[in-house]
């Protein structure tokens, strides 16, 4: 079995290096991109079809009805030049064959310098993003499952502040035992709409519109001797570039997990433990380690997950 996972480490790191390519910037909602868990985060955000976890939620809201009980999760990571970004998640299950979850995405910059046309030192301000997700989703027939996820978006600029709307579509299909497939239309409709008139800074008012880039996700996920389970994800979209995402999570006895992924080209790593605390509460403790992009410098992400 150690073997196993050695030959396994060194496949994820040779993907890595042949699916090298940057994520094009620039447009709005980067933030929703990330991965918004340590686990999902190490297995090189392939967060397209994993079951019976809510932070999955985000990312195919067809897998909301394969969680088996109510789920709480809260994640924090820790960014380079004063960012910030956090994920609080609850799930339930509703019997006999739904689900629903509700998410809070934050992201936020804080001490950014402001300076007038002299470079002069003027003042320092943030910039705070918010998405809350309402998600559903509904178990067809055995093999099928689908799900829909609304979020409001808001982001705060000093005075300015923007609002608005964007949905998730997801498939989820099973053809074999162990082997899911997915797919998720994201962010249909999404955009943002900026409101100045509060901002002493801007000479003329304006209502600038921020439109998220529409994406198309596939995935799969394929569990192997209950041990070894396989991710992979392919992310299209006409404004950004695509991108590749693969991962690997090894389980060490019951209650131990060993990640590895490539995110885009990017290596990823990370470990998680569970154990039960009392009666019928559970839970997971998840770490992953992003090594970055465009010089971006690496990152940690932390998770904590109670079961109940």
């Amino acid at each position: 079995m150690k073997n196993s996972y050695k030959i396994l480490l060194l496949v994820t790191l040779i993907i890595s290096t042949l699916l090298a390519d940057d994520e094009a910037g620039g447009t709005a909602g980067a933030y929703l991109r990330m991965p918004a868990d340590a686990r999902t985060a190490a297995l090189g955000n392939a967060g397209t079809v994993m079951l019976n976890d809510v932070n999955m939620a985000n990312g195919n809201p067809a897998t909301i009805p394969s969680i088996k009980e109510k789920q709480f999760s809260s994640s924090f990571q820790f960014l380079s030049l004063d960012r910030s970004y956090q994920t609080i998640a609850f799930g339930v299950a509703m019997p006999p064959k739904a689900g629903m979850s509700i998410t809070w995405i934050h992201a936020g910059v804080d001490n950014i310098i402001g300076r007038n046309s002299s470079n002069d030192y003027t003042y320092e301000y943030s910039w705070s993003q918010n998405a809350f997700i309402i998600g559903f989703g509904l178990n067809i027939t055995e093999w099928l499952s689908i799900g829909l996820s609304g979020k409001v978006l808001t982001d705060q600029l000093v005075n300015s502040s923007s609002s608005g709307f964007s949905a998730d579509v997801g498939l989820l299909i099973t053809p074999l035992k162990n082997l899911n497939l997915g797919f998720v239309l994201k962010d249909v409709s999404g955009k943002t709409t900026w409101d100045t008139s509060m901002e002493p800074y801007v000479e003329y008012q304006t209502r600038q519109v921020d439109y998220y880039p529409l994406s198309y996700h596939f995935g799969f996920s394929y569990l192997l001797a209950d041990r070894v389970l396989f991710t992979g994800s392919y992310k299209y979209s006409e404004q950004i570039e695509p991108t590749w995402h693969v991962g690997i999570e090894g389980r060490i006895g019951e209650s131990v997990f060993l990640r590895a992924g490539a995110e885009n080209g990017a290596p990823t790593f990370g470990v998680g433990t569970s154990y039960k605390l009392w009666n019928n509460i559970s839970t997971r403790m998840d770490y992953a380690f992003l090594t970055g992009t465009l010089q971006q410098g690496g990152s940690h992400l932390f998770t904590w997950m109670f079961y109940f």
